[in-house]
């Protein structure tokens, strides 16, 4: 099953191979390809402004017909996560996008799977590289699942999002975290150095830094280094939420976000929590 240009990109096998736990954490939000991509059966392939106009083999309809746009500041851009949370027999096109007028930065938020996530944050003239997850209306209700609606995200409509392929016209989605993100050393929020962005004013630090800080906030000490972290988090779910409890006390708030919460009521996210 492929698109028409036949191309399925180079070393495609590093954005889809199998992760142990310890890495499902510490390489957080994982590799994405540069530009679209499309995943499609647990292949990968490159997505272009010809494949969305001149469609491909993979469906009849057009690509990005009937799906729903929603931004991908952390995992959720990578062909790792995407195939992790939808599995293989899903179709899931992806395109590049720019935000404009803000970072991506890490959580006060610890995930069931040890990782601390990110999130977007106004920063004024900062243009961050991220992509569009384009999703049917089952894998929207999914993500929304994997995304701990109403308790670790809100679900959001998007301002500032610039399409870097033309797209179909229309607001643009996304997830915002809801307990705020993690402050630094100088009250300001700290940006995910694995995320791509041009004038950024906050400083960028590693998942095993920030791991670093969350110990040192929660006097965890029993929890560092970093692996030994990762595999309490884990196997501890009350431990886990008494420390993301603690980090509300060196947490950042937004009262003006640029974005709209859209309120969804969701069953089931407690697996993702």
């Amino acid at each position: 099953m492929k698109l028409k240009n036949d191309f399925e990109p180079a070393g495609s096998r590093a954005y889809l191979g199998e992760l142990s736990e310890h890495e499902r954490a510490s390489l957080y939000p994982y590799m994405a390809p540069e530009g679209g991509y499309l995943l499609a059966k647990g292949r990968l392939f490159q997505l272009n402004q010809r494949d969305l106009e001149e469609g491909n083999l993979v469906q009849a309809a057009p690509l990005l017909f009937g799906r729903t746009p929603v931004l991908a500041v952390g995992s959720n851009r990578a062909p790792y996560q995407l195939l992790r949370k939808f599995g293989s027999e899903a179709i899931v096109p992806v395109t590049p996008a720019r935000l404009h007028d803000c970072d991506v930065v890490h959580t006060a938020l610890v995930s069931y799977y040890g990782a601390i996530p990110c999130t977007a944050f106004p920063s004024s003239g900062t243009i961050t590289e991220l992509k569009v997850v384009w999703l049917n209306e089952e894998q929207l209700l999914h993500m929304h699942n994997t995304e701990g609606i109403g308790i670790a995200y809100d679900y959001v409509e998007m301002q500032g999002v610039e399409h870097q392929l033309k797209v179909p016209a229309g607001p643009v989605f996304g997830y915002a975290a809801c307990l705020g993100v993690l402050a630094w050393e100088d009250t300001q929020p700290a940006g995910l150095a694995a995320i791509a962005a041009q004038a950024r004013q906050f400083k960028t630090v590693s998942q095993g830094e920030v791991v670093q800080r969350v110990c040192k906030l929660t006097n965890l000490t029993k929890a560092c280094p970093v692996e030994q972290f990762i595999t309490t988090m884990q196997a501890d779910k009350t431990l886990r939420e008494e420390v993301i409890g603690q980090l509300q006390t060196h947490s950042i708030q937004l009262d003006q976000p640029p974005w709209r919460v859209i309120p969804v009521s969701m069953d089931g996210i407690d697996d993702y929590l």
